[in-house]
C-alpha cells in the first residue's frame, strides 16, 4: 500500500510522517472547536491556510477535505 499523499510504502492510509500529522490534527481539533466554535471541515480549511502549520499537516488537511468533497460528507474527524 502507498501513502495517499506522497506514495511512500505504508501499511495504512498515510506514511509514518503524514500519519503523525493526521494524529496531531485529530488531537488538536477539540481545542480549536472550543475556542472558535468551528466544524471539522472548517478546522481543516483553517489549518490549510494557517501560516504556522507545517507542510505535512497542510497536506493531510487538503487530502481530508478532498476526500470529504468527493464523498459529499465530512472527512473522518469528530
Amino acid at each position: 500500500m502507498a501513502c495517499e499523499i506522497c506514495g511512500w510504502e505504508t501499511e495504512s492510509r498515510f506514511c509514518e510522517l503524514h500519519e503523525h500529522a493526521h494524529t496531531n490534527l485529530l488531537r488538536n481539533y477539540d481545542a480549536w472547536k472550543e475556542a472558535m466554535n468551528i466544524s471539522w471541515l472548517e478546522y481543516l480549511k483553517e489549518i490549510r491556510k494557517h501560516p504556522y502549520a507545517g507542510v505535512w499537516v497542510k497536506e493531510v488537511a487538503e487530502t481530508l477535505l478532498a476526500s470529504a468533497a468527493s464523498k459529499g460528507g465530512s472527512a473522518s474527524g469528530n
